[in-house]
């Protein structure tokens, strides 16, 4: 054993410095930043990235204080466009660190059903003002009029909500299960026993295609004890590493998990056998062994009958639309 004897103090600050030359210092690269910037539209031509400062009085001052950054990369907007998919989520995380900050993530999803990131930004919180930045800058990306009929995902927060509505007044706006999920959670803790009977009861009340299926899985969730609720934080694991990072490092890191994430893809197509991707493929296996158990007969020209052991509907084929609204 060495007889040293160190403070608490002088361990944070040899931490602090050990931080500083690992990822850099958090003052010193906003200095940096247009020329980091210039790097990335060198090496990702047609990409936007767009950085906004704080408003001046004096416009003689040589320098600005930073605000905002706005960054989407162009083979993501291509990749999108060509998949043709009109659904958005929209989240965002807070950043640690010396001056922290709101991270602003649009996403979609892909021919094989996973998360497809479009678009980031790095703004000074997340409210009304910056969502509709955020958006605005989105939709110029990917040529979305004023009046699209996009359909966006995200949690009930109120500042996004009134910045959807602002921009895209025709988009239709859907809360994330997942997110509702955790609300409940937050209000009633308690025991872990309850987690998986609650999570099971919730996801039957949003699967329901009929309204009187509804009501029966909600007067189930009433009826059951809510204070066995258990709360759980579940952190993005994507951008964990991200977040208490200096402001050019976090913006290096996301592009590094965007890169490695379409070789992870490519890969994956690689792999497939056939027209159809890995994910799709066995979702269209099981839509065939579930298919072959149903009894059809036909009504019309357009028109069938689909009966199964439990219930029946009507299947029009050439409006594409079914009564059991699945």
């Amino acid at each position: 054993m060495h007889q040293v004897q160190l403070s608490e103090s002088k361990m944070r600050r040899a931490k602090t410095i050990a931080l500083q030359r690992k990822d850099g210092d958090h003052t010193k690269q906003y200095t940096h930043l247009r020329s980091y910037i210039d790097e990335l539209l060198k090496a990702n031509p047609g990409s936007t990235i767009k950085l906004d400062v704080e408003p001046c009085a004096n416009p003689n001052l040589k320098t600005r204080q930073f605000r905002r950054i706005y960054v989407c990369y162009a083979a993501l907007v291509k990749g999108f466009k060509l998949l043709g998919r009109e659904l958005l989520g929209l989240d965002g995380c807070f950043m640690k660190g010396k001056y922290p900050r709101q991270i602003l993530t649009a996403v979609g999803t892909d021919g094989n059903n996973f998360l497809y990131p479009i678009a980031f930004a790095i703004v000074e919180a997340e409210c009304t003002d910056s969502w509709k930045w955020f958006l605005d800058l989105l939709g110029d990306d990917l040529d979305l009029p004023h009046d699209a009929n996009f359909t966006f995902i995200s949690d009930r927060k109120k500042g996004l909500i009134q910045a959807v509505e602002s921009v895209f007044p025709m988009a239709k706006h859907r809360f994330c299960c997942r997110h509702i999920h955790e609300n409940l959670r937050q209000t009633w803790r308690g025991d872990f026993v309850g987690l998986d009977l609650y999570k099971g009861l919730f996801y039957r009340a949003t699967s329901a295609t009929y309204v009187p299926y509804f009501n029966m899985a909600m007067e189930e969730i009433k009826k059951t004890n809510l204070d066995m609720f258990l709360w759980l934080t579940e952190i993005p694991t994507q951008l964990v590493g991200a977040r208490d990072k200096p402001i050019s490092t976090c913006l290096e890191y996301i592009r590094e998990y965007m890169s490695m994430r379409i070789v992870t893809v490519k890969k994956m197509q690689a792999t497939a056998r056939g027209p159809l991707t890995p994910q799709t493929t066995k979702a269209w296996d099981e839509i065939q062994i579930e298919a072959s158990k149903l009894m059809v007969m036909m009504v019309d020209e357009v028109t069938y009958q689909v009966k199964s052991l439990r219930s029946q509907c009507v299947v029009n084929v050439e409006d594409r639309t079914c009564t059991c609204s699945r």
